[in-house]
């Protein structure tokens, strides 16, 4: 049986926690969508970038983080 560490809620998180993990998910994304996308991938990058931020923000609220605009 393999165990699993859950991610601690936004409430238990410092910012600068909450920052790293969040720029830790990005990169992970970033990584997988560029391996996905090959040679085509500076093609797809700018969208892919501006879908990933979104997606950031929308996972951050659904946290109960609030960022400042």
């Amino acid at each position: 049986m393999s165990s699993t560490t859950r991610t601690p809620d936004a409430q238990s998180l410092t910012p600068e926690q909450m920052r790293a993990e969040a720029q830790a998910w990005y990169e992970r994304q970033l990584a997988i969508l560029e391996k996905a996308h090959g040679a085509r991938w500076p093609e797809h990058r700018a969208w892919l970038e501006a879908y990933l931020k979104q997606s950031l923000r929308e996972r951050l609220i659904a946290r109960g983080w609030r960022y400042k605009k």
